[in-house]
């Protein structure tokens, strides 16, 4: 089984959770928003998100690493552009947004080990005993498994993901054949 994305209720509360560390909030803010693999996310640099003047941008675009191939234009929240203007204001535009606490002379991200264990740790706060069923996937479906929800539109929510086909967000999302039978149920004419 895949692993499980979080509901909305969960993102609101590791919000509360995260706001006293920097680092925490704009991790799940900008994890959340841009459902990204953990690679393109941790690559980000300070001008992908923020503008020289301070601002935080409207709409993030990334090369994904795995494709090649780059993102549609994906929205920042509310949520994610006050993060940014908070937290990123003094910093370099070419310095990593996730900088590792090490980092302040090597210019390093943090990585992927590092950010599985702060979603780990994430779980654990939300009570959830067994957290093995999350990783930064978990993080990666949270907003598409939302937004599939609340539309339907898997063929919207794979050019978000940057999927080459329905079959496969489908798949990835857990879509299945009950869910497609809800569907034809509420549309009944």
């Amino acid at each position: 089984m895949g692993k499980k994305p979080l509901n909305e209720s969960q993102v609101k509360t590791l919000r509360k959770l995260t706001s006293d560390s920097p680092l925490h909030s704009l991790l799940l803010n900008l994890s959340v928003d841009l459902m990204l693999r953990a690679s393109d996310l941790l690559r980000l640099q300070v001008s992908d998100v923020m503008t020289e003047s301070g601002i935080a941008k409207e709409s993030v675009q990334v090369r994904q690493k795995k494709t090649g191939k780059t993102t549609l234009e994906i929205p920042l929240s509310p949520y994610s552009r006050k993060v940014i203007e908070d937290h990123l204001q003094n910093r370099n535009q070419n310095d990593f947004v996730f900088k590792g606490q090490k980092s302040h002379y090597t210019r390093k991200a943090i990585t992927t080990q590092q950010y599985q264990r702060i979603i780990k740790g994430w779980m654990r706060e939300l009570g959830i005993e067994d957290v093995s069923g999350y990783s930064s996937h978990s993080m990666r479906k949270t907003k598409a498994s939302v937004l599939y929800k609340k539309t339907s539109n898997v063929e919207a929510v794979r050019r978000l993901l940057g999927h080459q086909s329905v079959t496969a967000t489908s798949s990835y999302l857990g879509v299945e054949d009950e869910d497609a039978a809800e569907l034809a149920r509420k549309f009944s004419f």
